[in-house]
């Protein structure tokens, strides 16, 4: 035999036996069809896995419990991902006011009426600013004849108040040139068309903007029933069958119905009986809510007025000016609760106090 006889031959490197490590590719090269590479796992990063978690976590979560998670992360310092922040909390009865913006609602600048020689306003000024989102209510205060409806008639731009005889009347910074669709008005009388149908009567309005028949007549049975009316057993009365209550309340819905920016309302609780007036005050503060105009109001009950009001307006006797601007909080609980509060109580005698002082200097020429 040769050598190369008594040499056995290598055996043949098989799949699960890799190659030594010297026989291993050099970079660049691609390992052999057959290989099976072991290469070791890369090594964990746990804040992007904890990260790529809460990510998971916070989608699968419903919309009522993403602020819960996001409270208990902030109390206890951690970062949460929670999406977008949802609102919690109670809905407050009346939002506060926010910051005033720069253009007043309405702006009375040293305004005169006269009519012949008598006077019924002499340089009334006032502003009540625009507060977006939240509109004041305007009580305004005085004795019988001290120009009260001329003031809201001047706003409304209705002849014969309309126009001033000196001074300004500004609307959203612009001078008022007569009536509006951004100003609505509810009368002290019931202003109701008696040929109409309580449903005719509250759709006029979008009747006149040319709204069409069959949607005027469903937003009008809508606002039937947010006054309180009933649509099935009302809607298809006429005003003489109706109480001064319901009556007002078909005239406050023709107005809201246009939704407009400013609401004039002379005196529209002022024939009702103390109950109905109370229920009526009650339902004006929860429709105000929901569309949030600003008010003006005028009233002789100084409770009325510290129940509604935002910011009051006190005028003197003829000609009228204004005395005195009071600052009043704003209703949180019905008319008939809250005007037993002795703290309600306390400002509305402190308003009728300051009434009778300024009318007292008043008559003895101070």
């Amino acid at each position: 035999m040769t050598d190369g006889d008594d040499q056995k031959p290598p055996a043949p490197a098989t799949a699960a036996t890799p190659p030594p490590a010297d026989q291993q590719p050099s970079a660049g090269v691609p390992p052999p069809a057959d290989a099976v590479p072991r290469a070791p796992a890369p090594p964990v990063d746990k804040a992007a896995a904890e990260a790529a978690l809460r990510a998971l976590e916070s989608e699968l979560l419903s919309d009522e419990e993403k602020p819960k998670v996001a409270a208990a992360a902030a109390a206890s310092r951690e970062p949460a991902v929670t999406g977008t922040p949802a609102v919690t909390g109670g809905t407050p009865i009346i939002k506060p006011l926010a910051p005033a913006k720069p253009v007043p609602v309405v702006v009375f600048d040293k305004v005169t009426k006269t009519y012949g020689k008598f006077t019924a306003i002499k340089d009334v000024s006032f502003t009540i600013d625009d507060h977006p989102g939240r509109g004041e209510m305007v009580p305004i205060l005085g004795p019988s004849g001290c120009g009260k409806s001329t003031v809201i008639r001047l706003i409304a731009g209705l002849t014969p108040q309309f126009p001033q005889t000196s001074g300004k009347v500004l609307v959203d910074g612009k001078i008022i040139r007569g009536p509006g669709s951004d100003r609505g008005m509810v009368f002290q009388d019931y202003t109701s068309f008696d040929n109409r149908t309580v449903l005719e009567n509250v759709a006029f309005g979008l009747e006149c903007r040319g709204v069409p028949r069959s949607e005027r007549l469903d937003r009008a049975r809508l606002w039937i029933g947010k006054v309180g009316l009933s649509i099935k057993k009302d809607a298809d009365k006429y005003p003489s069958e109706l109480s001064g209550g319901m009556r007002q309340r078909v005239a406050i819905a023709r107005t809201l119905i246009l939704e407009p920016r400013i609401i004039l309302m002379d005196e529209p609780f002022g024939a009702l009986d103390p109950p109905t007036r109370a229920r009526m005050q009650d339902l004006l503060v929860e429709l105000w809510r929901e569309q949030s105009p600003t008010v003006f109001f005028i009233t002789h009950s100084v409770e009325e007025a510290v129940y509604l009001g935002d910011h009051v307006l006190i005028f003197s006797s003829s000609p009228g000016t204004i005395l005195k601007e009071v600052k009043v909080p704003p209703p949180d609980r019905p008319a008939k609760e809250l005007q037993r509060d002795p703290k309600f109580l306390e400002l509305v005698y402190d308003i009728k106090d300051t009434i009778e002082q300024l009318e007292s200097s008043q008559r003895g020429g101070d």
